[in-house]
């Protein structure tokens, strides 16, 4: 792609989700098309032999075509289907350039030699690399955001085929297959939300200085990793479906072992670690559900959380966790999940369970 293509806009780059029905099985949404995000060529320019006048002429010719892709972009994001906090973090990255572009257009406006007009020139490359680097940055983190947004749908029709999978086996139907698959496709998008919160680490990091190969190979690794993650949520289209056929139950089926955690919901209110004790915040804000299928799902005060897990008559183990990538100032689930993570054993009242870890415990009360 040549930077003549000024006015690149994030629309179209995610058609809208359709959903597919197999019998009467729950609707599973597809995920997003993902489309390839180009590394960008962004040269410099030869300057050094024009006069100051026409060197300030193209210098600002070259920042509105910026600051006129920027805007385009900006406007694509804000009619995509992000969330709110999700579009304030992109479109708060772009208006930061416009400002610095904007500033740096005035710098050179008033220069008044052709030395410090030249570095000024320079700058528009080496500090802003809207092409190169800027504008595949925002387009690979909308992707992002996009899958794990649907994530979040998935999370929606497991409870949903969950209760599907219940009201089968309630009939007397072998749904050990079914299941299995269901837990499978749980397992996945957990792995999967881990792999995109590496994704997105690596995307953020970019710099306009990173430009030529340093980021075209993250650029480049962060558009494969993508894929496979759509690839992965597309497969869950097939692997959910209810089975076409449902055997009854024979009588010499074994029965399953639920742990007495499954089917309860607790709220947060208190975690000590190394002494010291951190309150939850007010409103119910950290609600953890076991199901019975060894999944763990949880709200924070910005995300969600899931996860599987692992339980004894004593002992508890969290699996991988994942946790959706929105940012919120002040938030207190860094410290929750983190604890969540080393826990080893828990004990368990009619309204009281308190989970152990290495360094504390963490406190949650019946909901």
């Amino acid at each position: 792609m040549k930077k003549t293509l000024i006015s690149v806009a994030l629309a179209g780059m995610t058609l809208m989700p359709a959903l597919a029905t197999y019998n009467d099985d729950v609707a599973v949404p597809y995920a997003p098309s993902i489309s390839h995000v180009s590394s960008v060529s962004e040269r410099a320019e030869y300057i050094a032999t024009r006069t100051l006048s026409r060197i300030k002429s193209r210098a600002a010719q070259l920042i509105r075509e910026r600051i006129r892709s920027l805007e385009s972009n900006s406007s694509a994001i804000n009619q995509s289907k992000l969330t709110v906090e999700q579009k304030a973090a992109l479109v708060s990255i772009i208006n930061t350039n416009i400002s610095g572009l904007t500033t740096l257009g005035a710098s050179i406006a008033t220069s008044t030699d052709a030395t410090s007009t030249k570095a000024l020139v320079s700058s528009i490359y080496t500090n802003f690399r809207i092409y190169g680097v800027l504008i595949p940055q925002i387009r690979l983190e909308k992707r992002i955001y996009d899958l794990q947004n649907h994530a979040t749908r998935l999370s929606d029709v497991f409870i949903k085929t969950q209760t599907k999978i219940n009201e089968y086996k309630g009939k007397g139907k072998d749904v050990t297959v079914w299941q299995k698959s269901l837990d499978d496709a749980k397992v996945l998008v957990a792995v999967d939300l881990s792999k995109l919160s590496t994704l997105m680490d690596k995307t953020k990091a970019l710099k306009p200085s990173d430009y030529g190969t340093t980021s075209k190979a993250t650029i480049d690794a962060v558009n494969l990793g993508i894929k496979e993650v759509a690839r992965d949520y597309n497969s869950i289209q097939k692997t959910l479906r209810k089975p076409y056929t449902l055997k009854n139950v024979t009588a010499t089926s074994s029965p399953v072992v639920v742990s007495s955690l499954a089917s309860t919901t607790w709220v947060w209110v208190s975690s000590t670690s190394n002494g010291t004790t951190t309150l939850a915040p007010t409103g119910d804000k950290f609600v953890m559900t076991f199901d019975t299928n060894n999944h763990m799902s949880s709200a924070t005060d910005c995300n969600s959380l899931m996860g599987s897990y692992t339980a004894g008559t004593s002992t508890l183990t969290f699996g991988p966790l994942a946790m959706t990538m929105m940012f919120c100032e002040g938030s207190k689930e860094a410290v929750y999940a983190g604890l969540l993570s080393k826990v080893v054993l828990y004990t368990k009242s009619d309204t009281t369970l308190t989970l152990t870890h290495d360094t504390g415990v963490m406190v949650f009360r019946k909901k």
